[in-house]
């Protein structure tokens, strides 16, 4: 009964929101940058063309997702100034510390190991809101290349530390 009911709202919103959004005011774009290996994201056009609401997904060694809006400036809209909240950035954890009071070489091969293993795979997405600056190279809306820089304020999902994070990704939007 319940994924009935959730059904039926979601015809219902969608029937109302496809009246008033036309097929080329949505836009997709795929990128890649640091921290981040790889973004997609999908974005949708104000009225006048000068703006956009965007959601994206990101994707490292640990991922998130955020949300937020952009506004063009210039002649052809290629700079836009924009916000966001959700993942800001990558935390990689405290250092690794190799002790040094073991006796016996293989347990101590297994701590430097295993330090190296946490080094690459302990990386925790910060949660949280900042900053963007967008170049596009067509226009804020149009097909094109993209350069983004981010940086934000956030919460790490694991280990709960706070800290700044920042990131830069160049994309293509379709």
């Amino acid at each position: 009964m319940r994924k009935v009911i959730m059904g039926l709202a979601l015809t219902a919103l969608t029937s109302l929101t496809t009246h008033s959004v036309k097929a080329n005011d949505f836009g997709f774009s795929i990128g890649a940058g640091y921290p981040y290996f790889a973004t997609l994201e999908g974005s949708m056009a104000t009225s006048d063309k000068s703006q956009r609401w965007f959601a994206n997904y990101k994707m490292a060694l640990d991922d998130g997702f955020s949300a937020g809006f952009e506004q063009g400036y210039g002649d052809n809209l290629n700079h836009a100034f924009g916000g966001f909240v959700g993942a800001v950035g990558i935390y990689n954890g405290d250092d690794c510390k190799v002790r040094d009071d073991h006796t016996d070489g293989n347990e101590a091969i297994g701590n430097i190991f295993g330090c190296a293993l946490k080094i690459v795979f302990d990386d925790e997405t910060l949660n949280g809101a900042g900053l963007s600056y967008s170049y596009y190279f067509q226009g804020i809306n149009n097909s094109g290349w993209r350069l983004r820089f981010e940086a934000g304020y956030g919460k790490a999902s694991h280990s709960k530390e706070e800290r700044g994070a920042g990131g830069i990704t160049i994309s293509y939007q379709f």
